[in-house]
């Protein structure tokens, strides 16, 4: 079911409006805006298939069942595999919750209003536009629902991202990710979706169970210039030298953290559809290196660095190696 609220009724309409240009051909930049609108206005209850993949290799594989009361209320559950069965993810309103059975640990957080998030969203697609380039390349059944389909591509031809997107309510119904080889990294898809659900009451709530530990998550992080974040935290950011092909350095979008009780900045690169982060920290006594599938953390120069994200593995090793304090 789709919702026209008082702030999004006239986007909505206007948009519809330009969706179509000369000779009727979809325009992708607007579908994919209309795509990110649909969370605000279109209720849906469904399943979700999600697989991580390695050089081209399925590493896991998630299913989901999601529930959408738009604007304020999203309820994701993990339905297999088993050891992950139960994995709550929760927003109502301005309140969000992470719940894992297995460990009985509850992560509570503060959001943004939906209002904001599509905001930031739509900001984030034009910068987007101005990157990269974007192709609409048919239209496809996924779920039994038509679908307008549209790459994006860096602009030296390489995929970033594909996306599904339902041509009567702008869902996104299947996306895929592609890494810096232009393999697929990851997949989404729905298996089943329904716009006319009915949710019993409740169904948003969450209260934590009384053997749950109970975390406080951190507000987000202001983001601030470069030089701005190197004064509030007291020293210069040590740059990459290298970045995978259509990533760029995101310098008005830093932030200053604390971890483990020490000063942090918190670097961000992005090909505007992904992004991986650098957090650069004075170093204090000596630290052994460590690393996992998607982040690395070593010390050099009195500096200790974590490199995260969704990078081919030898993408983060060419990262890392590029950054000389």
């Amino acid at each position: 079911m789709i919702r026209l609220g008082k702030l999004t009724a006239v986007q909505f309409a206007l948009i519809a409006a330009a969706v179509t240009v000369a000779h009727g051909a979809p325009e992708p930049l607007q579908i994919l805006r209309q795509s990110i609108l649909s969370r605000t206005n279109v209720d849906f209850s469904g399943v979700r298939t999600v697989v991580v993949f390695e050089n081209g290799r399925k590493m896991q594989g998630v299913e989901q069942k999601i529930d959408c009361d738009a604007p304020d209320n999203l309820r994701i559950v993990v339905l297999s595999p088993q050891d992950q069965r139960g994995r709550l993810c929760l927003t109502a309103g301005p309140e969000r919750w992470e719940y894992d059975p297995s460990t009985a640990r509850a992560v509570h957080s503060v959001l943004p209003s939906p209002a904001q998030v599509v905001q930031t969203r739509l900001e984030e697609l034009n910068r987007l536009a101005d990157q990269m380039k974007m192709q609409y390349v048919g239209s496809e059944s996924i779920a039994g629902r038509p679908a307008h389909v549209v790459k994006v591509y860096t602009a030296k031809g390489l995929p970033v991202k594909k996306t599904w997107v339902d041509t009567e309510y702008y869902v996104e119904l299947k996306t895929q990710r592609f890494d810096s080889h232009s393999k697929v990294k990851s997949s989404a898809y729905f298996t089943r979706i329904d716009y006319s659900p009915s949710f019993p009451a409740g169904h948003f709530d969450f209260q934590p169970p009384e053997s749950a530990t109970v975390v406080q998550a951190e507000r987000d992080v202001e983001h601030v210039a470069l030089e701005q974040a190197e004064k509030q935290a007291g020293f210069d950011a040590v740059l990459p030298t290298y970045l995978p092909p259509g990533y760029r350095f995101q310098r008005d979008r830093t932030g200053v953290i604390e971890i483990n009780g020490q000063t942090t900045i918190w670097l961000s690169f992005s090909n505007g559809a992904d992004t991986f982060s650098l957090f650069e920290r004075k170093a204090s006594g000596s630290s052994d290196p460590a690393a996992h599938d998607h982040w690395i953390t070593w010390q050099d120069g009195g500096y200790l660095f974590t490199l995260m994200g969704m990078l081919a593995g030898d993408e983060l090793q060419r990262v890392k190696a590029s950054i000389n304090p």
